[in-house]
């Protein structure tokens, strides 16, 4: 499956069995079947559970909390969806934050339960029956982390349940922004459909590159996965490729989610450039970049390869040489700090994972961000109109994003480079954002 640049697409992709496990070390899941997480929730009241009671109910801060699905007054549960193959132990940043706004009052006497993190086979029949099942069963008031390629965008909005992640498909996006939407994603609508312009998410990537050639419009080549996703990805990320300043010579989706021998592919990309290598290999793949890195690096490509996965210590030698890129500040901040220590207080040894752990960390931070903006007034319709009319920020760690106008795309788009250097990761372009955009020309 595919995953664009800046994580703009659907995420999977075929876990090797070494990778696997290192991911699984990584991040081992502290609830991949259903738990209830006694250590950063609290269980609604027995009372409550027995008569369904929808009285109102005064929190230890003397505000008054109207119940409603998933909320009894006195805690909101909630629980995660994605793939599990390639997200065990994402749940771990939400539970984490969640433990720090239960552990510090942080909502007034209201707390936070997670549930579980339903596994949806990146599948869309097995996506819905699952948030059906979280929603009619379980009685989830939001989905805390999305991490899901295939989200059941018009059954969670038909039901009312926001939805806050990492916007891995269009759920998240509209035309025009909008005030409507149920999904939102950390850092902006990802994927559009049919966009009218692009983010300006390669600067970073082309100003590295530019600086290593000494070219002003250096050569890459952007490829994904032969389905509908990859296709739509390669052609939009050829636009901000190009706006940034590179000349893409060519951008594909035609690499299927299997491969046996990359030999083919890898041919085609490396005489692309009129019969010689670019100067850039752009990976919109997810942990299939790895495997295409080995093919790549064999066949004598001398060039910078940029994967997608972000700064994950489970995979540093696997990619050494490669770039990479971090949505969030990675260089010494206190969001950052907090972050490290809330994941160390809820299970210690665990370490940032970037498309995983720390994307639903951000989600969790977001969503507790809306619900001090509800106040009194917590039903799942005031939440979204809050998330709907937010700009949320971990100020110097990641963000800012606007909405309404990420319903679009992100806005901004905010982005740090990385160099891979086998142990360690090193900032080559400091985090900065840009609210550049580049147009998508119609081809109806």
């Amino acid at each position: 499956m595919t995953i664009i640049s800046r994580g703009k697409a659907r995420l999977a992709g075929v876990l090797a069995a070494g990778l696997a496990a290192a991911l699984l070390a990584a991040a081992c899941s502290s609830s991949a079947s259903k738990s209830a997480g006694a250590s950063t929730t609290a269980a609604p009241s027995a009372t409550t559970a027995a008569t369904g009671s929808t009285g109102s109910t005064p929190t230890s801060s003397g505000v008054v909390a109207k119940p409603s699905r998933g909320f009894d007054g006195t805690t909101i549960k909630v629980a995660g969806l994605g793939l599990l193959a390639s997200f065990a132990g994402a749940e771990i940043g939400t539970e984490a934050r969640f433990k720090r706004a239960n552990d510090t009052n942080e909502l007034n006497g209201i707390k936070l339960q997670f549930v579980e993190f339903a596994d949806d086979q990146a599948s869309p029949a097995t996506a819905l029956s699952e948030a059906r099942r979280l929603v009619t069963q379980d009685q989830v008031f939001a989905i805390v982390p999305d991490l899901s390629p295939v989200n059941p965008g018009a059954y969670l909005t038909s039901q009312q349940v926001p939805w806050v992640g990492y916007a891995f498909d269009n759920t998240y996006c509209s035309a025009k922004p909008t005030t409507a939407i149920w999904g939102f994603g950390y850092n902006g609508c990802l994927v559009p459909a049919n966009p009218p312009t692009m983010p300006d998410s390669y600067a970073a990537l082309y100003k590295y590159i530019s600086a290593k050639t000494g070219k002003a419009n250096p050569t890459a080549v952007l490829f994904s996965n032969d389905d509908q996703s990859g296709i739509d990805s390669t052609k939009l990320q050829a636009v901000a490729a190009s706006g940034a300043g590179f000349k893409v010579v060519s951008a594909q989706g035609t690499l299927p989610m299997v491969v046996s021998d990359y030999t083919p592919y890898v041919q085609q990309w490396l005489t692309a450039n009129g019969g010689k290598q670019p100067d850039a290999l752009v990976c919109l793949l997810a942990v299939q970049c790895v495997s295409v890195w080995s093919a790549v690096k064999a066949a004598g490509f001398t060039g910078t390869y940029y994967g997608t996965l972000g700064n994950v210590a489970a995979l540093a030698k696997a990619m050494a040489g490669t770039v990479t890129a971090a949505f969030y500040n990675t260089q010494p901040n206190p969001g950052l700090t907090q972050m490290e220590q809330d994941l160390q207080a809820f299970k210690p040894g665990t370490t940032p994972v970037g498309y995983s752990n720390v994307a639903a960390y951000f989600a969790a931070d977001m969503f507790i961000d809306a619900l001090k903006k509800v106040g009194r007034d917590i039903t799942p319709q005031a939440v979204q109109a809050a998330l709907a009319t937010q700009t949320w920020s971990i100020p110097g760690f990641v963000g800012p994003t606007d909405y309404p106008a990420s319903t679009v795309g992100d806005s901004p788009a905010c982005t740090e480079l990385l160099l891979d250097d086998g142990t360690n990761y090193n900032v080559v372009e400091p985090f900065t954002c840009s609210t550049k955009t580049y147009p998508v020309k119609s081809t109806g």
